[in-house]
């Protein structure tokens, strides 16, 4: 756990309008989803870095009656916070239809892990395929004493 009391030294933000759709059957990236992120380059002035991301985006699923697509942030190769077996993001349970979704995904990391890319990767079962459109991705990243 980290409590931040500074501003960031960062943020970022990329968002994407154009509806994309496709299959899910592992993580896959989100196409554009993704913002590099440069410890050195930020002028970190800590041992340790905590990253902050919040993802939002329009989504609809499609596929069996109660399929589901998970999505996270990955940093790196690592998976934000908090974290568990199920990231589960929307469902197909009744008649889906596009609907809004938010979460926010932490990562403490030490200032060594240098160049890393903060990416938005969906995720589902065989079966599943997700329309994202409307999207925005934004990363602050802390100093952490």
């Amino acid at each position: 756990m980290a409590t931040i009391l500074n501003a960031p030294v960062a943020v970022r933000v990329i968002s994407g309008e154009p509806r994309w759709e496709g299959p899910v059957p592992t993580w896959t990236n989100l196409p554009g989803a993704s913002i590099p992120l440069n410890f050195d380059a930020l002028g970190i002035a800590s041992a340790q870095v905590f990253v902050v991301a919040t993802f939002s985006a329009e989504a609809l699923p499609s596929g069996p009656d109660g399929g589901v697509v998970s999505a996270t942030v990955f940093f790196g190769d690592a998976v934000g916070e908090p974290s568990s077996n199920n990231h589960r993001y929307v469902t197909t349970r009744g008649n889906p239809e596009w609907a809004s979704h938010t979460f926010i995904r932490t990562k403490r990391l030490p200032k060594s892990a240098g160049n890393i890319v903060a990416q938005v990767k969906l995720g589902g079962s065989a079966n599943m395929q997700a329309g994202i459109q409307n999207w925005v991705l934004k990363v602050e990243v802390y100093n952490v004493n």
